[in-house]
C-alpha cells in the first residue's frame, strides 16, 4: 500500500467528503479491533478504495456517530453495516503490509533494512491470523510478490511489464470473493489499472531517488537515464506520462460500466481526479523551472470598475 490512491477534496460535495471519512474511520477501527490497536498505524487510502470499489454492488449503508479512541473530542460517523467487506479490507492491509516489510528488508539498506526486520517481526503474528482467515489473499499477494522480485532480479527494462504483476494481484484481490458477473469483469478491470497506475507512479515518485541509490527502478533503465538532468529531460518525462495518463484515463472510463450505484460520487471523484491530481503533482516536481508556463495574465479592468 502507497496511499496513492485518495480523493480530490476539492471536487467532492461535504456529504460526500464526510461518507468518505465514515469509510476511512470504519476501517480504522475495524484494524483495531481485529489485529490490535497498533494495526490502525497500517491503515491507507488505498485500503479504504478497496471498502468503495468492492462494495459499490451492495445495499446503501447507513451511519452512527462515535468517538475516536485517540482523540476522544472528536465526532466520528461509523458504517453500521458491511462488517464483513471491512474485516476484508483490514485483513488485506496486513497481508500487503507484511508483504511490503519483507521486500524492504530484502532490498533496503542500513536503518531502513533493520526497521523493515523490526516492522516484519511485528507484524509476522497478525499476518498468519489474516492469511489464515483469507487464504486467497495470502496466496495472491505472495504469488505476486515473487513475480515482482523476479522482474526485479532481472533487472526488467519494460515499465509495462514490471507493472503486470502488481496490476494482477489488485485485480485478483478484489475480485477474489466477488460473485460472477458482469460487475465482477468491470471491477477486475479497474483494479488492474489502479493497480498498474500505482506501481507506475511509486517508480515516477522515486526516480531521483532510485537514480542516487542504484535501486532498481523501470523507468531509468528503459528510457537509460544516467544523470538527474535526464530523469528531467522532455523525452523521458513525455513517455512516463503517456503511460500514466492512458492508465488512469481507462480505469475513470471503464467506471461507467459499473452498475453498482453505492457511493459512485466518490469512486468517480478518486478515478477522473484523485489519481490525475497525484500525477500532476509529481510531474510539477520534475518540471524545470524554465519549461514552467508563465502565469496567466491578469484580466483587464474595465473603466469605473
Amino acid at each position: 500500500m502507497f496511499g496513492y490512491v485518495r480523493i480530490y477534496k476539492p471536487e467532492l460535495k461535504v456529504r460526500e467528503y464526510e461518507e468518505y471519512k465514515a469509510v476511512y474511520c470504519t476501517l480504522c477501527r475495524t484494524l483495531g479491533r481485529e489485529y490490535g490497536q497498533a494495526s490502525r498505524l497500517l491503515l491507507s487510502y488505498d485500503a479504504a478504495f478497496y471498502v468503495l470499489l468492492c462494495g459499490a454492488g451492495g445495499a446503501q449503508p447507513a451511519y452512527q456517530k462515535g468517538r475516536c479512541r485517540f482523540n476522544p473530542a472528536k465526532v466520528c460517523y461509523y458504517e453500521t453495516g458491511g462488517d464483513a467487506l471491512y474485516r476484508e479490507a483490514a485483513a488485506l492491509t496486513v497481508i500487503l503490509a507484511y508483504h511490503k516489510a519483507r521486500d524492504d528488508r530484502a532490498d533496503k539498506k542500513g536503518a531502513r533494512k533493520a526497521a523493515a526486520a523490526l516492522l516484519c517481526a511485528a507484524l509476522r503474528g497478525s499476518y498468519k491470523k489474516a492469511a489464515k482467515r483469507y487464504p486467497a489473499f495470502a496466496e495472491i499477494a505472495g504469488t505476486a510478490m515473487e513475480a515482482q522480485a523476479a522482474l526485479e532480479a532481472a533487472h526488467c527494462a519494460s515499465a509495462d511489464r514490471a507493472a503486470d504483476p502488481s496490476a494482477r494481484a489488485l485485480a485478483a484481490l478484489c475480485t477474489a470473493l466477488l460473485p460472477a458477473g458482469d460487475d465482477r469483469r468491470v471491477t477486475e478491470r479497474i483494479a488492474y489499472c489502479v493497480g498498474r497506475w500505482v506501481y507506475l507512479m511509486d517508480a515516477y515518485d522515486d526516480l531521483e531517488k532510485d537514480l542516487k541509490s542504484g535501486a532498481y527502478n523501470p523507468f531509468l533503465l528503459q528510457y537509460g537515464v544516467q544523470t538527474p538532468a535526464d530523469v528531467r529531460g522532455s523525452t523521458v518525462q513525455a513517455g512516463i506520462l503517456r503511460s500514466l495518463y492512458m492508465t488512469e484515463n481507462e480505469a475513470a472510463e471503464t467506471l461507467a460500466l459499473l452498475s453498482g450505484p453505492v457511493r459512485r460520487a466518490i469512486l468517480e471523484n478518486i478515478l477522473c481526479d484523485g489519481l490525475h491530481a497525484r500525477t500532476e503533482s509529481i510531474r510539477a516536481h520534475y518540471q524545470n523551472e524554465n519549461d514552467r508556463p508563465a502565469p496567466p495574465a491578469p484580466l483587464p479592468v474595465k473603466d469605473g470598475k
